[in-house]
């Protein structure tokens, strides 16, 4: 009976683009821009030449993935993939992996993360102070309600994944806008920062320090491939998830360099540093006071609650692509 069953078809292309973005943009790239210009010790320009090498490398795994995806649209993503490439064996462990550690360990950081932000804003309102029992129990309640949403009404996860991403991306391209515009005007105070090729703390390279900055923007673009796991369900999946793939690595990447540029051209370096990952909420403020700071602050949840129920829906369909391996079948009879 096994054999015959068959996942629905449900989510369509804006779903499964909507699921490559909303996986990447979490809330790693609010907190990205210091740990970068850390890392290439102030210089601007080895910064964004490493945002763009790595954007370019990301789209390039993706049409590679896409290949896999065209003539392998059927369930089990990533685990097809590997079957089809290195045999039987290798996807079943590759599955255990996925089942046991990868897929649970994300989705229970994920969920607690976002324990982390909404404890820290209802602290703000409620003068308390935020442990991590608080942490935990508000990331196991968001769980239970997105695990019970994925379950019982599946699209309304898709749906919600499609509104979180919108969500998400709206204040990283009003942050990139906001650069281009002190570009247009000429009110930027950082564009010398270009000229300072190899002016670093240490007197490195400039390559030294354009790869000093892969480390950090590598953590922040990832996360695309997840989009694999519910690739039985996409309608025309052979055409949509190759599309969704290449259209959502493609995007992460312009938005990730305006988002860059837009910080960047409207902060000083050495600000940016100091307040670490405090910069985006004083940028916020700076341009919208408190109310812009609340406000970066409940985009930053959105983002979060929409990566975690992403991974969510992943998470829940490992175990039925596991037990269609051929392995594993054998190994249950």
């Amino acid at each position: 009976m096994r054999d015959n069953q068959k996942l629905e078809a449900k989510y369509g292309l804006f779903t499964a683009i909507s699921m490559v973005i909303g996986q990447v943009i979490g809330s790693g790239i609010f907190f990205k821009v210091d740990d970068v210009l850390s890392a290439t010790q102030g210089n601007v320009l080895a910064g964004l030449l490493g945002f763009i090498i790595v954007g370019i490398s990301v789209v390039f795994a993706g049409i590679s993935m896409a290949n896999y995806a065209e003539i392998l649209p059927k369930e089990g993503g990533i685990l097809s993939y590997v079957t089809y490439r290195f045999g039987h064996t290798a996807a079943y462990y590759v599955g255990w992996m996925y089942m046991s550690l990868f897929y649970p360990a994300l989705t229970a950081v994920l969920f607690t993360v976002s324990g982390i932000y909404i404890a820290h804003l209802l602290a703000d309102f409620l003068a308390f102070t935020p442990t991590p029992l608080h942490f935990a129990l508000i990331g196991l309640v968001n769980l239970v309600i997105f695990f019970c949403i994925n379950i019982f009404r599946p699209r309304s996860s898709g749906i919600f994944q499609q509104m979180t991403t919108v969500l998400k991306v709206l204040p990283l391209i009003f942050i990139a806008s906001l650069g281009i515009l002190s570009l247009v005007k000429g009110d930027v105070g950082q564009v010398n920062t270009f000229t300072q090729v190899g002016n670093g703390v240490q007197n490195q390279s400039f390559l030294l320090l354009v790869a000093a900055g892969f480390i950090p923007i590598s953590f922040a673009f990832d996360g695309w491939y997840i989009a694999t796991q519910i690739s039985g369900e996409i309608k025309n999946s052979s055409k949509n998830l190759p599309k969704a793939l290449i259209i959502g690595t493609l995007s992460v990447m312009v938005i990730y360099i305006s988002y860059y540029l837009g910080i960047v051209f409207r902060m000083s370096v050495e600000e940016i540093i100091q307040l670490k990952d405090t910069y985006i909420t004083e940028f916020a403020r700076k341009i919208a006071s408190n109310t812009g700071a609340l406000l970066m602050q409940l985009f930053i949840i959105i983002s979060v609650l929409g990566t975690a129920n992403g991974l969510l829906l992943a998470t829940i369909r490992v175990p039925y692509q596991f037990s269609n391996l051929e392995k594993s079948k054998n190994s249950c009879i």
